[in-house]
């Protein structure tokens, strides 16, 4: 048995996709604590997220996820989770075109600089010069 103190990698079978991973995939080989067997994990210990909680972390997690499943259904959830994916797709799309704008203003403010500096090394040639 493993300890406490031991990191507990991702499943190797697991794999990163941008499709979510169906609640029956056959990728779900690690059953989860206090939940029902035929909900399982694609993460050892039954840590859905992959990152080490501390015991009470994962009490309250394991009772959150038990009442979910005990107030909806497999579709619900799913749907649910379409629902909040679809959010944060729209809020990182909206973050990429922050930082694209970002990324040409500040190419401006650069250029604009640079006009700058040489405008003001003629100027100061010419008082050096004159």
């Amino acid at each position: 048995m493993d300890s406490p103190q031991s990191p507990n990698p991702p499943s190797p079978r697991s794999s990163h996709s941008p499709t979510p991973l169906p609640l029956d995939s056959p990728l779900r080989t690690h059953p989860k604590r206090n939940l029902p067997a035929n909900l399982s994990s694609t993460y050892p210990h039954g840590l859905l997220s992959g990152h080490p909680r501390t015991p009470s972390e994962q009490a309250s997690f394991d009772a959150r996820k038990r009442d979910i499943l005990n107030t909806m259904t497999a579709e619900q959830i799913e749907k649910k989770y379409l629902e909040v994916t679809e959010k944060v797709k729209e809020v990182l799309e909206e973050d990429e075109r922050k930082g694209r704008e970002v990324d040409e203003k500040i190419e401006s403010l650069k250029m604009e600089r640079d006009v700058e500096r040489r405008v003001w090394e003629r100027v100061r040639g010419k008082k050096v010069g004159g």
